[in-house]
């Protein structure tokens, strides 16, 4: 072998050393970004402050706690009004709380209307976030919780968005294995599945070199389901939404980079419901559906019997 061949196996030797130990540091360090969601910062009293503005005149709140799994509680907001006709979950996205989708009751004015914070985060920043794995026991605890106070199935329906929309589909997969379904589900930008999602969110960063962070990837989320006691191939929205009975209405943009339109019509082919809204990113097919999102849901709702005549 040549001195030159010799250099040449040197280096790519040292370069695939160089690669895979670059790969195992940077899976090390990727499960902090899933279990660790962050928060919008709140002001001392904003939550309690924007809630009771957004109740109206004729609504009122209470707050429940409600027992989940893994033996976490969860703090439901409840907006009761006269003369609803079911109830709705607001089910919020990755970096977001409750009050970062509870502005979506104005658009549900004939309902009434819960929200809630993810496990962790918030009331037990100890508690790991995994996008869905024990979220969906959240939701599902929630549903149960509104059973119980008199309302069924068939007059209660999620409406969720980006990560909340996943989960949304996660929890109904569980919920129909034992029960009924839901009246309807009201979905934005719906992730396809954690390793799918995991890779949208990098590829927002690394963009085309992305791929180069597949093994970083597998790493970050085998360690992960270690840490939080989950398997990462079982969160997968596209896989539960598989022989749901709950109708879904989706809603995505053709130019959402962190749930791309693939995934979402990947769930669309067992819900056809799918409105696409050319231009939109992630989270902007809602402001930009043609007639507006309220118009967009009312027409589902009517359909679920849950809506009046227009």
């Amino acid at each position: 072998m040549s001195a030159a061949s010799r250099s040449f196996l040197r280096a790519g030797l040292a370069l695939s050393l160089f690669y895979w130990t670059a790969s195992l540091l940077a899976g090390w360090w990727l499960p902090g970004l899933l279990l660790n969601a962050p928060l919008p910062p709140r002001p001392a009293g904003e939550a309690e402050a924007s809630l009771a503005a957004l109740a109206g005149d004729s609504g009122h709140w209470t707050v429940h706690p409600v027992p989940s799994g893994q033996g976490v509680t969860l703090r439901v907001h409840w907006l009761h009004r006269p003369g609803a006709k079911g109830a709705a979950i607001l089910l919020h996205g990755f970096g977001d709380d409750a009050l970062g989708t509870a502005p979506r009751l104005r658009d549900l004015p004939e309902l009434d209307v819960l929200c809630f914070t993810f496990r962790g985060r918030d009331l037990a920043p100890e508690t790991p976030t995994t996008l869905g794995a024990h979220e969906r026991g959240d939701v599902a605890a929630v549903v149960r919780f509104l059973e119980g106070a008199g309302w069924p199935r068939d007059h209660q329906i999620l409406v969720g968005c980006s990560q909340g929309a996943g989960v949304a589909i996660l929890a109904l997969a569980d919920l129909e294995a034992q029960g009924a379904p839901l009246a309807g589900a009201l979905l934005e930008s719906p992730f396809m599945d954690l390793h799918d999602a995991a890779r949208n969110h990098l590829r927002g960063t690394l963009g085309d070199f992305e791929i180069l962070a597949r093994p970083a990837e597998w790493i970050g989320l085998w360690r992960a389901g270690r840490i939080a006691g989950f398997d990462p191939a079982a969160v997968s929205p596209v896989q539960a939404s598989r022989g749901l009975r709950t109708p879904l209405a989706l809603l995505a943009g053709d130019a959402d980079s962190i749930t791309p339109l693939p995934g979402v019509e990947a769930i669309a082919r067992h819900h056809p419901d799918l409105t696409i809204v050319p231009g939109a990113g992630h989270l902007e097919a809602g402001s930009r559906v043609p007639g507006g999102w309220k118009a967009w849901a009312d027409r589902r709702l009517r359909s679920w019997g849950l809506g009046s005549n227009p």
